[in-house]
Order: structure tokens, then sequence, then C-alpha cells
């Protein structure tokens, strides 16, 4: 019952209060946008809604950014596919609301906007649910919340699990609810997975075996094939990064990291005075303790805010000693398409890894910890294409990139292997696109010339 429920989260919530106000305090997470949290959209979503009345909607819930850039090419291809649908992004995270609204204003006439996914108390999905009216419900990754699902289930809106992925250790977490997963899973029309292992841990909690397939991950798509990223030459000469300097990108790092990564420069910096360095640490309120690493070490930090775009003065070159602290949202890829190898932080401490697949997608040289259990899919590709290198620790770190200075043909040819890699396992965002038409709108829907790839689970 919805009301049970209810008040099992608001005595939660009573017990987790005084954690989350600490947090706020320390992070500024949890501030803003309660009414959102509460099932109320924006005036301004509202009023696009409105002009699009009568419209087929598609609800398709993104938990944070990376989720919502993985999205990109399903959004296209849907728009692409009929005129007059409407896709609707929602986000549950901070970062993830941000990168959202940048992407998808809510403007005149626009056919994508983004809302904030509400809380699982009954009020707030009902008010949520009242106000988007979606056709069709497409979860990302994993996000099941048992109000949501039983009322989408009771308004009768299907319900699919797109990309699907599951890691063991989330597997073992949700293998002590699995009652309620499989419940959960049992009001859920489809369930489409990154890979067959995922597959059996769906199963094993309880998803019917029939209404499971197998589907690489949609980021294969949404990576950019490409050279050339847009700003990212006017970053190189913001930044003072000249054309005979080798950039080593730490992306995306966790806490520590940066302590293992700093001695590795500050080593190989002394035979290379060409090789430059810029940390992008993956949340920004540890950009203080990273900053402080730096100078610890000897180094000096050069936020990415000290040198905008447009500040109107000739760019001073960065010096050997300095290093690059990347603190603005949305410029990673361009950091990385500046690089000449690259290192996927959330890796050397255990963390699961992060996203090394836009790194594969420009071609460039990748290396990461051991801790990659979040990507493992990923990893296995790369790794059997000879298109990644895993180091256990700093000392292997520098050894690499050592190796990789020494011969930079070595490097570009591991980076081509890369894209190569990426490349072969595109297509997942059309088929989705085209399940989901077809489900919306089944006497148009045609079948196309479709992916050649898709398995039971």
């Amino acid at each position: 019952m919805p009301w049970l429920l209810d008040i099992f989260y608001f005595i939660g919530l009573l017990l987790a209060g005084p954690f989350l106000l600490l947090k706020s305090r320390r992070t500024g997470k949890y501030r803003t946008d309660w009414s959102g949290r509460l099932g109320r959209i924006s005036d301004d979503v509202c009023r696009v809604l409105q002009e699009a009345c009568g419209q087929k909607r598609v609800l398709i819930h993104c938990v944070s950014v990376g989720e919502l850039l993985s999205t990109r090419k399903l959004v296209e291809e849907l728009l692409h596919g009929d005129q007059t649908l409407m896709v609707i992004i929602s986000t549950t995270t901070d970062t993830g609301m941000a990168r959202a609204m940048a992407l998808y204003p809510a403007q005149a006439g626009a056919r994508v906007v983004a809302v904030r996914y509400p809380l699982d108390f009954s009020f707030a999905v009902r008010n949520f649910l009242n106000t988007i009216n979606p056709s069709l419900i497409a979860l990302v990754e994993l996000e099941t919340w048992p109000n949501f699902l039983a009322l989408a289930n009771r308004r009768s809106i299907p319900v699919q699990i797109i990309n699907g992925r599951m890691t063991a250790r989330s597997f073992r977490r949700y293998r002590i609810i699995r009652p309620l997963m499989q419940r959960m899973l049992r009001q859920v029309d489809r369930v489409s997975v990154q890979t067959p292992e995922i597959a059996k841990r769906f199963v094993q909690l309880g998803a019917m075996a029939g209404s499971i397939d197998v589907i690489p991950t949609m980021k294969y798509d949404s990576a950019d094939f490409t050279d050339q990223i847009p700003g990212a030459q006017a970053m190189a000469g913001s930044l003072g990064l000249q054309d005979n300097h080798q950039l080593f990108v730490a992306g995306s790092i966790g806490p520590g990291e940066e302590e293992i990564l700093l001695p590795v420069y500050q080593t190989l910096r002394k035979t290379w005075p060409q090789l430059r360095f810029a940390i992008v640490p993956r949340k920004p309120e540890v950009i203080g303790q990273v900053m402080a690493a730096i100078l610890h070490t000897g180094l000096e930090p050069v936020l990415r805010t000290q040198r905008p775009d447009d500040r109107g003065n000739a760019p001073t070159p960065i010096q050997n000693g300095q290093v690059i602290v990347l603190d603005t949202m949305g410029e990673l890829k361009k950091l990385y398409s500046l690089a000449f190898a690259v290192f996927s932080g959330r890796s050397l401490v255990d963390l699961g890894g992060s996203d090394m697949i836009e790194v594969a997608a420009l071609a460039k040289p990748c290396c990461f910890g051991p801790s990659t259990y979040n990507f493992s899919d990923s990893v296995a590709l790369l790794t059997a294409g000879g298109a990644s290198v895993t180091v256990q620790n700093g000392q292997e770190m520098q050894d690499l990139l050592k190796n990789w200075l020494e011969h930079p043909e070595e490097a570009h040819a591991m980076g081509q292997r890369a894209r190569a890699c990426v490349e072969s396992q595109r297509g997942s965002s059309r088929l989705y696109a085209h399940r989901m038409l077809k489900n919306i709108f089944p006497a148009s829907a045609t079948s196309g010339d479709l992916p050649r790839y898709i398995s039971k689970g």
C-alpha cells in the first residue's frame, strides 16, 4: 500500500535528517528545488507542456550526468522518428539537473524538457505523473522505486528499463531485498541490459527471463568520433597549451588519487619538460583538497576558471610545474581531445572506475587502475582489443607514460584501436528508439535498417 511506504519513507527521512543537513552544509547538496523533489513541475516547463497539449510524451529517467549523456543519441533518434513526439528528461541529482537544463532549456516550441525526478512519496509521484502524463517511461540503467512503478502501472503506462546495468557489488545489496526487487521488476514490461552477466543478475532478482534481452550500452553511440571538439582550441589557447606540449589528463579522479598521480608527473616532467598535466576531480567539493595536494608536492595549481576563454588578453603559456585543475562543468571532453594520453579515474582507489568510452572514441591511449567494476564490460572490450592498459599503482603508470613518451607511435596505435573497438558496438540507441516508437505508435512504426545485434538474456 502506498501509504505504508510513505510512512516508512517519512521515518527514514527523519532518521537521516541530521546526516543530510551535515552533508548539505559541507557540499551544498539538497539545498534547492524541494518543490521539484516533491513532484511539482516548474512554471517554464508547464508552459512548454501546455503548448504541446495532446502530443505523445516519452519520459526518460536518468539518475545523473553519466546516464543523461548516454541518452543524447536516443533523444535524437526519437525526435527524428516522429515529428510530433515530445521527450521529457528527468534526473535525480543537482549536477544532473543542471546539465539537463543546459542541454534542454524550457523554451517556447521545445520538444525536449528537463524535470526533477520526484521522491517516492505517493503524493509526489501522483503530482509528477499528473503533470507529465507520459505515454511511455524508460528508466536508464536501473532506477526502480515501488510507489513510482505501482502508480505507473495503475495508469497503464508501459515501463521499460533500458541500458540496464548492475555491478556484482550492487547485486549483493539488492539480494537483501529480493522480494521487493522481484515485485518491482515484474511491473516492468521489458528489461534491456548491457551484458549476458547482467541479464543473469536481473533474473536472479526475480525478473521474468522472457522479458530480458541484451543490447550493448548506449554510451558507445553518444561518444564523439572526431579529432576536433568544438571549443577545444579556444580552451588550449586560454590555458596556455602550446603545440609542443604533451598533455596528460587524469579524468574524473576520486579522493586520494591525486596523491598517487602528482609524484608521477613530478618525476616525468624532469626528463620531458614538454609534459603538461591536468587533473579533473569527479566531485567539485574535493577541488580544495586537490589544490592542497598540488601545493604540498611543490607544484602550482592553475584553475580553469582563472583562465576563461574570454579573458581578452594574450594567454600565458602553461609552465612545467604548473598543474591544470578543471573546475568547470561540461568541458572534460574538450580537455580529453587535447591530451596525448588519459588516466580514467576512480580506479586506483576502490570506487569502481569512470567511463572510458569517451576517451576511446577520441582515439586517446587510456590507462586505468584495477578497480573498474562499474565498467567491466567496456574494460573487457578494450582489453581484448589491445586498446587499453591496467596499471596497479603509480610506478606502473609512470613506466607506461615513460614508454608512451618515448614511443608516441605505440600510444597513437593504441588510441586508434580503442576507437575501432567502440565503433564496432554502435547502434543501440536506434534500436531502443524504434522499439519505443513502435510501442507508442504501433500503426506507423517501420522496421527500417536496424542494428544487427540483440540476444536473449
